[in-house]
Order: C-alpha cells, then structure tokens, then sequence
C-alpha cells in the first residue's frame, strides 16, 4: 500500500491534475467492480438515504470515483498555493471561525469523511491559522510519516490519537484551531446515536473537549462542486453551556443535524468504506 501511495504521488505532481483526474476515475471504476466487500459495504452505507438499491449502486461508484479524485489532490499537496485555492477554492462563512477564535477559547472544526477533508485543512492552514489536526496512525509507520510530512508540509500540526488529550487541550489553551472528523468512532469508546434513523456509534472527541475548554463546535465541510472545484463551508458555531447544549450528549445531537444535511446533500461524497450502521441486534 505504502508503495502504491509513493507512486500516486509522483503521478500527481508529475502529470496535470486533469489527465491525472482521468487516470484516477479509471482506477476507481476498476476497484468498484473487483472489490466486492468495499461496494457492497457502500451500498449498505447509502441504504439510509436511498431505498431504491440501483440508486444505491450508482451513488456508491460515484463514491469510489470521488475519493479517487480526492487522493489526487490530496498528492498534489506539495503544490498547493494561493493561485490554486483562488482559482478553485469558494469559502463561506469564515467570519463564523474567526467570532469563536476571537474569544481565545480556541475552537473545534469538526468535520467528517466527507467532500475533501483533507484539503479544507490545508487551506485553512494557508490563511495562517494555527491548526493542529487529529490523526489515525496507520499501522505501517511509513504511511504515517508519508500523511503527516504532507500535513506539516501545507501548515498543520499533526496529534497522533494516541496522545491525543493532552495536546489537545493545549492547543485549544493557546487559542488555537483544533480539526477532527465527527463521523466514526476508531476508539471503540464512542456513544450511539442515530442518524438517518439508523443507529451508529460516533466519536466524543468534539464534544469533550467542547465540555471541557468552553470552546466552541465549528462545523466544516470542502465539497467538491463541477468535478475541478470545491467550495468550503464554516457553519454557524455549536455552544457548549448555551442554548441549552450543556452536556457532551447534546452537543453530538446538534452537529449530528448538521452532518445529516450535508450527507444528504451529498451522499457520493461520504467515504465510508465498511459498515457503517448497527444491525437492530447490536442497536439495542
């Protein structure tokens, strides 16, 4: 895999994004049809939007073919500049970010597996906010070193979950931008709750640190729009101990909402490639 991702690096930074985009939609068409476990896992996923399962279907390889197009940007890292993201980047609702920075309480972007994820990190980055990001180590440490030296490299300071608390609440001490995914529990501590009317069990990370700090939940989401384009979004801000979101249950509730829409809005951008959604026996 580690290989896999050198070579798609070279590519990307070699050959012009568009030709690479045309490269990237092959091998994710290829990958949709040979790799069973991941197409069916998707097509389960999208069951909570879509009841048709030919819909389902359609919607799940424009996922492959998305994410495809997101790793391509994602290698392109490297050549990520203000040209780039003033030619191809939208951004709405920054003064929402900069209100909660303004208190120096520091402040939560929480996000998801969603749109580019990624890359709304580096472009946050390139306006000089201090970000600090949570990473998943990956269990090969080369894949490690190879994501992190491109988050660094776009501004970032990467927190492994492993020693995540501490540094956390040292960022947020220092009146800093902290970025994670909201989505999928990997700690296996997670609360359930339902989304799409359909249970699943999500991370506390967001609201924990939001109980703790008083700093306030930014929802963000970059989502690809017209295939070359992305537009990022910095949603209204999530209050710990107001309007009445006092307790790290209510805080998880209220962005759920907002995770909601944007899935729904755009379900062939959700890389989510195992099960997602509890079976009934394990929803009890």
């Amino acid at each position: 895999m580690y290989y896999l991702f050198v070579l798609g690096s070279v590519l990307s930074l070699i050959l012009p994004r568009r030709f690479c985009y045309v490269l990237a939609k092959f091998l994710a068409t290829y990958q949709f049809y040979i790799s069973r476990k991941d197409r069916e896992a998707v097509i389960y996923n999208l069951s909570a939007i879509f009841d048709d399962r030919k819909v389902r279907r359609k919607c799940a390889k424009e996922v492959f073919i998305n994410f495809a197009y997101y790793l391509v940007d994602f290698f392109k890292y490297p050549k990520l500049n203000p040209d780039f993201i003033k030619k191809y980047v939208k951004i709405s609702g920054l003064e929402n970010l900069d209100d909660c920075l303004s208190q120096h309480k520091g402040a939560i972007a929480l996000t998801a597996h969603l749109g580019n994820y990624e890359l709304a990190a580096a472009v946050t980055a390139s306006f000089d906010y201090a970000l600090s990001v949570i990473a998943l180590p990956h269990k090969d440490q080369r894949l490690n070193r190879f994501f992190d030296k491109r988050r660094q490299a776009a501004g970032m300071k990467v927190i492994s979950t492993g020693v995540a608390i501490k540094s956390c609440f040292w960022a947020l001490q220092r009146g800093e931008l902290l970025a994670l995914l909201g989505d999928r529990d990997f700690s296996g501590k997670g609360i359930k709750f339902k989304m799409f009317s359909r249970w699943a069990y999500f991370p506390r990370g967001a609201a924990f640190f939001a109980c703790k700090t008083n700093a306030s939940i930014v929802p963000a989401f970059l989502i690809r729009k017209n295939k070359y384009f992305y537009h990022l979004y910095f949603e209204k801000p999530i209050v710990s101990g107001r309007d009445g979101f006092r307790s790290e249950a209510d805080l998880i509730k209220q962005y759920i909402r907002v995770l909601e829409s944007y899935i729904k809005k755009y379900p062939n951008q959700w890389y989510i490639f195992e099960k997602y959604w509890l079976s009934e026996e394990n929803a009890k």
